[in-house]
């Protein structure tokens, strides 16, 4: 595995390549943001349709009661 690049790294390194190329650091046009986002193979999602909001949520612990198994600790 590579080393995981800091945030500030990551920053100065788009704020370079957006410099670079004459691309503007934020883009708020919704036909350049739909057109990356298809170049890109993202799709928006809702909180409903992500994988991890459809798994089982830990219910809260109950009363937990002990049962004897042999004839000693029954007859206790």
């Amino acid at each position: 595995m590579g080393v995981k690049p800091t945030r500030e790294e990551v920053i100065a390194w788009v704020e370079h390549s957006c410099a670079a190329q004459g691309v503007p650091l934020k883009i708020s046009d919704p036909l350049v943001v739909e057109r990356v986002a298809a170049l890109l193979g993202q799709v928006r999602q809702t909180a409903s349709t992500r994988p991890g909001s459809k798994l089982d949520r830990p219910r809260t612990a109950g009363r937990m009661v002990a049962r004897s198994r042999t004839a000693a600790t029954i007859d206790r």
